[in-house]
């Protein structure tokens, strides 16, 4: 049997730190895996921005049919984080930046798990479950990071106030003055702490499942900072605005996005998670330990926040481990008392456990160091972005306003910006009204007046996907012209502008038409 966590000082046993390191490792070698995604080019885009200008406030540059109106962005300090971090390490840097900060989320799950009392071991089967369910997510560079480090410093937050402790909760306003300025997930955080505190007020008041623990916290502590959390979030460039502009943004359907999605319970990961969640049930039935309904509540809500968005399956897998981690440790320890019949392993089965793990951790290291070299553009996770046709324009030097594919505006935001305009970017609410983007759409689907775009907006390029209706009416339409195509794009420019000849000879550069295989940017 693997030795109890250290506590009291006291240190862990080398088969223990062994297992430790084999997790973490294989949290190492699975994270530094890195695809280029649309997002990443926006996000080096909107940094270069803010770096180059030092404003953070200001007209949009990027579109035409914004005509120059500001827009909220709500991730200012992430991409600014994000960028400088690229200027100053390249990809590489963005790579451990990514790793440094899933490992260190894996660590404090690790350790929490410990010292609760479960073994190493079995602490490391959990922390490789909140691996699997967040490899997906992981695979990208997106500012969700910061979300799940600091939802789970919410959670842990909770853990504490149920024990009747208000060491951390005067740390929670400044959290999320930060947190509203990096990443919209912040409405995650408040919701569980809204939850945690509307349950508890009532359990008070009925009288329900009195504590046997220490005494219990004021709520009168409670509430007061739970509203500053809430003023906090105001501490950004907009101000109050943000939070009915979230809202809004919250719960428009988004169709066209897998990730707002369902979780699919017939696939693997679907499967898997009906696994974690049933695991996380049996725990809390049989685990002898305090069980606390606010906590149950929040565990949940949040177990069942999947079923609504598959994007949510990491903060998931956090509530699930941290919350119902220690339970699933002691209904384990209850039901395996037949292992105790079993004769403890030799000294010599410890040391062969202990050189088994500590090779597979080293093998796990040596061969995540590659991985990172390379933001991989892989066209299925960048959702196939025209990088030939990109580098024909960029070549061209032409400036021009440029109908473009939704998916692939925010790549042409990094490349060809300022002197080519976008007509519509992966930005969506935070930069357009309802009618650019209505007729972005009906642009690249031949849907109704599918030209409005290239009339009412002065466009004078557009790119667009082959084989799809916007290529095949452009082929149709007088007075345009094609004017470069591969098997991915097809450009095509008005008739009448004086600088077609440059970019019909301007060679296209020496790269896969998609990017397949190359290194981001």
């Amino acid at each position: 049997m693997t030795p109890g966590p250290a506590r009291g000082g006291k240190h862990l046993a080398p088969a223990s730190l062994a297992v430790i390191a084999l997790v973490m490792s294989l949290g190492l070698y699975r994270f530094a895996h890195t695809l280029a995604d649309p997002d990443i080019w926006g996000h080096l885009a909107i940094g270069r921005l803010y770096h180059e200008t030092g404003r953070i406030r200001q007209p949009d540059p990027f579109s035409y049919v914004t005509a120059g109106h500001e827009w909220l962005n709500f991730e200012w300090l992430y991409e600014l984080v994000l960028y400088r971090i690229f200027a100053a390490a390249g990809p590489a840097g963005l790579i451990l930046l990514k790793v440094t900060v899933a490992l260190l989320l894996l660590g404090v799950v690790y350790r929490y798990l410990c010292r609760q009392g479960i073994p190493a071991d079995r602490a490391g089967i959990i922390v490789v479950a909140v691996i699997h369910f967040f490899v997906p997510f992981l695979i990208t560079i997106r500012p969700h990071l910061v979300t799940y480090t600091l939802f789970l410093a919410v959670l842990l937050l909770l853990r504490t106030m149920d024990r009747g402790e208000a060491r951390w909760l005067y740390a929670a306003p400044p959290l999320f003055a930060l947190w509203a300025n990096l990443h919209p997930g912040f409405l995650a955080g408040l919701g569980v702490l809204g939850i945690w505190t509307s349950v508890e007020l009532v359990r008070r008041r009925l009288g329900i499942g009195a504590r046997e623990a220490p005494a219990s916290l004021s709520m009168w502590t409670v509430i007061p900072v739970l509203v500053a959390c809430v003023l906090a979030t105001g501490l950004n460039p907009w101000g109050y605005r943000l939070l009915p502009f979230l809202w809004r943004t919250a719960t428009v359907p988004r169709p066209e996005i897998s990730e707002w999605q369902p979780l699919l319970l017939g696939t693997v990961q679907g499967l898997t998670y009906v696994l974690f969640v049933a695991a996380a049930a049996l725990g809390w039935s049989y685990s002898r330990r305090p069980r606390s309904l606010p906590l149950l509540s929040v565990l949940v809500v949040c177990a069942l926040l999947p079923l609504i968005a598959w994007r949510h399956v990491p903060l998931a897998a956090l509530a699930i481990a941290v919350l119902a981690g220690e339970h699933i440790g002691d209904a384990w320890e209850r039901g395996s008392g037949y292992a105790r019949r079993i004769p403890a392993p030799s000294a010599a089965a410890n040391r062969v456990l202990v050189a088994a793990a500590t090779i597979g951790a080293v093998l796990f290291v040596v061969l995540a160091v590659p991985r990172f070299r390379c933001i991989v553009i892989d066209p299925p996770s960048a959702l196939g972005q025209p990088v030939r046709a990109v580098g024909v324009l960029r070549a061209s030097g032409v400036s021009a306003n440029l109908a473009i594919d939704f998916d692939w505006g925010l790549y042409a935001m990094y490349h060809l910006t300022p002197t080519i305009k976008i007509s519509m970017d992966g930005r969506r609410e935070t930069a357009y009204d309802d009618r650019p983007y209505t007729q972005n759409l009906d642009f690249k689907l031949g849907l109704g007046d599918w030209a409005a775009l290239l009339r009412e907006y002065d466009t004078q390029l557009a790119l667009v996907r082959r084989f799809q209706p916007a290529d095949n009416l452009l082929r149709l339409k007088p007075g345009w012209t094609l004017l470069y195509e591969d098997p991915l794009a097809a450009l095509f420019g008005r008739a009448d502008l004086p600088y077609l000849g440059r970019i019909r000879t301007t060679p296209p550069p020496s790269v896969p038409y998609d990017g397949t295989g190359l290194c981001m940017p």
